[in-house]
């Protein structure tokens, strides 16, 4: 099987555990940017109070150094923000069993494995912890667009919200 032909699988993989599009992109049109931290450390009440938020995850410098380390991203669609974070990390689970040990997992906004993280110790779920893209200094809004997902401020939270989650590959 050609790593197309895989990629093309994690794209079905995807689709069945609830992604509702999916896209295979190169890491170069992932945006990155200075600004993205700020809006979790002036808008999210987690920042600072979990090792998956800032400042604990990388920065939009490091994140950007390790997105040109690869070859092709997968970046997904979904309706559930718990689900995303969810859906990347078991996926990438098993690209990194199918030989692809580079694999990287991004979810949805803040990680929601524990009622209180372990800051002083170490995450309790490490296994399954993953950070949103935003945490790493991800443009989230930028990069979807950039590469044909449409994506738009809510207007009100009865809305069906649309949320991303981004696996790099290779």
């Amino acid at each position: 099987m050609t790593d197309d032909d895989n990629l093309r699988r994690y794209v079905g993989i995807l689709i069945e555990k609830g992604a509702v599009d999916v896209k295979i992109i190169r890491p170069e049109t992932i945006t990155t940017a200075p600004w993205v931290i700020l809006k979790c450390q002036f808008g999210c009440s987690n920042y600072g109070r979990s090792l998956c938020c800032p400042p604990r995850t990388p920065s939009y410098e490091m994140t950007r150094k390790i997105l040109d380390s690869y070859d092709k991203a997968i970046l997904f669609h979904t309706h559930d923000r718990k689900n995303t974070t969810q859906i990347a990390e078991e996926v990438s689970r098993q690209i990194f069993f199918d030989g692809y040990y580079k694999t990287q997992a991004f979810g949805s906004g803040p990680c929601t494995l524990c009622k209180k993280c372990n800051l002083d110790d170490g995450c309790l779920n490490p296994a399954i912890a993953r950070p949103s893209m935003e945490a790493c200094g991800i443009d989230v809004f930028q990069t979807v667009r950039d590469n044909g997902f449409e994506l738009n401020t809510l207007k009100s939270r009865n809305e069906e919200t649309d949320n991303f989650g981004l696996i790099l590959v290779y």
